[in-house]
């Protein structure tokens, strides 16, 4: 979806330096892909434990003190989402009510941009609650390794292994040419 928006802006951006013409809603449509991909590629993120944390105090936590920490970072993420998509609820129902369209040339029923934007928010508060869930069921068993697994910080030896691993399938891809 995004590589769709850049290429329909790019072909814009051609068409009005060339021909002083326009496709027209280029900006509009990338617009909604960048809301909805955000929306949606938060819950990949949160699953490859890839969001932006300040690791420079939580490495030196003791590791019961790290677990309680992952814990209450997913629990202020969810408290956070759901204030969100909660106003994002009632935006699209205001759309909905009033059948509001954007102002642009094209008049999109923003309704659809929206529901899909919203539905992205909803799905990541479901991923978020079922990391609680395995996150404090884990905790309960003392499995403080599936708690990390699932929800801690990448320590450093994991992205590493991850980008050695990246880069051996990508030498057995192209059978180690440069």
């Amino acid at each position: 979806m995004l590589l769709l928006a850049a290429v329909l802006v790019a072909l814009d951006i051609t068409l009005r330096t060339l021909f002083a013409r326009t496709i027209g809603g280029a900006d509009e449509l990338s617009g909604y892909a960048l809301a909805i991909a955000t929306a949606w590629g938060m819950s990949f993120t949160l699953l490859q434990r890839a969001h932006i944390r300040i690791d420079s105090l939580y490495e030196l936590c003791p590791r019961w003190l790290r677990a309680g920490l992952d814990l209450l970072s997913l629990l202020g993420m969810l408290a956070f989402m759901a204030l969100v998509a909660w106003h994002g609820w009632g935006v699209l129902d205001q759309s909905l009510t009033s059948g509001t369209r954007s102002i642009s040339a094209l008049g999109t029923p923003l309704a659809i941009p929206q529901a899909l934007w919203l539905g992205g928010l909803v799905f990541l508060l479901l991923v978020v609650v079922v990391l609680l869930i395995e996150g404090a069921a884990a905790l309960a068993r003392r499995d403080l390794g599936r708690l990390f697994g699932l929800i801690g910080s990448r320590a450093l030896q994991e992205e590493l292994r991850d980008e050695i691993d990246a880069a051996d399938r990508e030498r057995d891809r192209t059978g180690g040419r440069a």
